[in-house]
């Protein structure tokens, strides 16, 4: 009986030994390439359901992109025009991550599908260069940039 006792004692030790170091783990040493496609995929996931207020949080306020958009005028031009579209899917693929302290690229490939209100379909696709940077223990965008085609 004495055995059993030492024994389920252990296993319990054990369990919150294992529960302890996976907590330390994920506060101290976070997987930071999971973090940021977590952060990209809410993002993605709140322009889809049209979260404006949401989906700008993913961005620092010296936002810049290459179609001269900065943090401001991106939440007005969305603010104004969300409602012009029935549906926004978005969809990234090919994701590289190159981390670098608290700096990110991240290279993708995007295709969006928009339905207007008035039912029309626009379809776009290309390959991107987005800049993150961790603030506040958070993944955000500071610049984005369309890549160039290169064709040989």
């Amino acid at each position: 009986m004495r055995k059993k006792k030492s024994i389920l004692k252990f296993r319990v030790f054990l369990i919150i030994a294992a529960g302890i170091s996976y907590g330390v783990k994920i506060v101290f040493f976070p997987d930071e390439d999971a973090r940021i496609r977590k952060a990209i995929s809410m993002a993605v996931d709140e322009i889809e359901r049209k979260d404006v207020s949401s989906f700008i949080r993913h961005f620092t306020l010296d936002y810049r992109d290459c179609f001269d958009n900065t943090y401001g005028t991106l939440y007005i031009f969305l603010r104004n025009n969300i409602d012009m579209f029935k549906r926004i899917n978005i969809s990234i693929s090919q994701m590289e991550t190159e981390i670098e302290k608290k700096e990110a690229t991240v290279k993708f490939l995007a295709t969006a599908s928009i339905v207007s209100a008035d039912g029309e379909i626009y379809r776009e696709a290309g390959r991107f260069i987005l800049k993150m940077r961790k603030e506040d223990f958070k993944w955000k965008i500071f610049r984005l940039d369309e890549m160039g085609y290169d064709f040989e």
